[in-house]
């Protein structure tokens, strides 16, 4: 059975305050969704918009708010090693069940021996937790492979067994997969779900599981029954709505469709929340296809 987890959005006011008070209905709507995990703070939870104080207070209303059962994956990359720390430190002490940290990003680690130094410093912090790396080249620019990573990584920090593989590149997810022993190795392609699975993936990590996951679960279900075609059918709307966000501003538009399918997160903070009136209009177009599709997959 695919083992689903969501990369929760944060949720802000109307004027971007934390409005924390919606973590528990997002936990109960995730619960009830058939989702094993949420990932805190990532790049759906727009980490790099927020200080490291609201960060805290996210895990800690997570902590709080997540239904017995329900893991919890807490993101704590930081450009600053300090304060990336500091997150893991903290995550440990509210109990996550993983905590992952993409590298440096505001200019790559210059070699492949200061980036898996940076983020075993990061695991150091959080000594009793599972780490894992944060693998998303579209967001950081990094040229390192993450299968060199990972082997490198697990030498370094006896905490890391885990990757976030969030890339399209699947012979470089299965050479990662591979790359270390026990490794749980999270997809993060939505869009390439039935691709993913026919390379044996088996634990996910995506937006828009905050939404979709019960047609996710359909997905799998078609595929291990030896149906890829209908596999592919039932998958249809993640690649129309990739396809969407693509065009429409990616984390905003997709945070406001999510807010469509479940709880409302409100707006994206800056730059990402301002949607014009063509990506608005998308988005309760889609939305309404999205909900046809879970119907159907639950008849």
């Amino acid at each position: 059975m695919l083992e689903i987890w969501a990369a929760t959005p944060t949720p802000f006011t109307p004027d971007g305050k934390l409005a924390l008070d919606v973590v528990a209905a997002q936990a109960a709507h995730l619960h009830a969704a058939g989702v094993a995990g949420a990932f805190v703070g990532g790049t759906t939870g727009e980490f790099a918009a927020m200080d490291t104080a609201e960060r805290q207070s996210l895990v800690e209303a997570w902590q709080d708010a997540r239904p017995a059962g329900m893991k919890l994956g807490v993101h704590v990359g930081h450009t600053d090693l300090a304060q990336a720390q500091q997150l893991a430190a903290h995550a440990e002490s509210c109990g996550a069940d993983l905590i992952g940290a993409v590298g440096p990003y505001y200019g790559d680690a210059p070699s492949l021996d200061a980036l898996v130094a940076h983020l075993a410093a990061v695991a150091a912090a959080a000594p009793g937790t599972p780490f894992g790396f944060y693998h998303i080249p579209s967001m950081t620019g990094s040229a390192h492979r993450p299968s060199d990573v990972v082997a490198a990584l697990a030498a370094a920090a006896p905490t890391a067994t885990a990757v976030k593989f969030t890339d399209g590149d699947l012979l470089e997810y299965d050479r990662t997969r591979a790359a270390a022993p026990g490794i749980d190795a999270f997809f993060g392609r939505d869009e390439l779900l039935p691709a993913g699975l026919a390379c044996g993936v088996e634990k996910v990590i995506g937006s828009l599981y905050n939404g979709m996951a019960p047609l996710a679960h359909a997905v799998a279900a078609a595929f291990e029954r030896g149906e890829p075609a209908e596999a592919y059918r039932l998958h249809t709307p993640f690649r129309e709505v990739a396809r969407a966000a693509n065009a429409h501003g990616g984390i905003g538009f997709l945070k406001a469709l999510m807010n469509e399918l479940g709880p409302d997160a409100g707006p994206a903070r800056s730059p990402y929340g301002r949607l014009d009136a063509a990506a608005r209009a998308k988005v309760g177009e889609l939305a309404g296809a999205v909900r046809a599709a879970l119907e159907g997959a639950d008849g």
